[in-house]
C-alpha cells in the first residue's frame, strides 16, 4: 500500500541522487535543505510502500496560485498509480490553499506524463521553445482550480 507524506530532512538524499541520476543533475542538497527549512511556498510530499521511497512531487504555492515544480517517481515503480497519487495529494494540497490556477512545464517527449496530467485537467496553453538544457520544447500546462475547496 502506497502512503504519502509530507517531505522532511531525511528524505533530502533520495530527492538529491534520484534528481541526479534521472536527471543527470539536481539542486543541490543544501538548496533541498534551504527549500524545507525557509521557503514557505514550497511543500514536498514523498510517496513510500512499506518505507521504502518511491517518488515525490514538489508544489509552490505563489498565491493565488501553484506551480508542480517536480514530479518523479522511481523507474522501478512507474505504471503502478504513484504519479497518480502525488499528483491528487498536490492538488488537494492546492486546494486546500485556495489556489485559483496550478501550472507546471513538461517535455513534448514525455507523452506517459502529458497523458497523466490531462486526466487530471490540465490543458497545454503554451510552448517553451528550448525550454530544456538539451534544447528540447516544453509544454505549458494549466489547471484551473478556481480557488474553490
Amino acid at each position: 500500500m502506497i502512503n504519502i507524506r509530507n517531505m522532511d530532512m531525511s528524505d533530502v538524499p533520495f530527492v538529491y541522487n534520484t534528481e541526479k541520476s534521472i536527471f543527470g543533475n539536481s539542486l543541490q542538497e543544501s538548496m533541498l535543505y534551504d527549500e524545507l527549512i525557509y521557503n514557505t511556498m514550497s511543500q514536498y510530499f514523498i510517496a513510500l510502500n512499506n518505507g521504502k521511497r518511491l517518488g515525490y512531487v514538489g508544489v509552490w504555492i505563489t498565491e493565488p496560485n501553484a506551480e508542480i515544480v517536480n514530479i518523479v517517481v522511481l523507474e522501478t515503480h512507474r505504471n503502478q498509480g504513484v504519479a497518480k497519487q502525488l499528483m491528487r495529494k498536490a492538488l488537494d494540497y492546492c486546494k486546500e490553499n485556495k489556489v485559483e490556477m496550478v501550472t507546471l512545464e513538461v517535455r513534448k517527449s514525455n507523452q506517459s506524463a502529458v497523458h497523466l496530467y490531462k486526466q487530471f485537467g490540465f490543458q497545454t496553453e503554451a510552448e517553451r521553445k528550448q525550454y530544456y538544457n538539451d534544447g528540447e520544447d516544453a509544454h505549458l500546462m494549466v489547471l484551473k482550480l478556481g480557488g474553490i475547496t
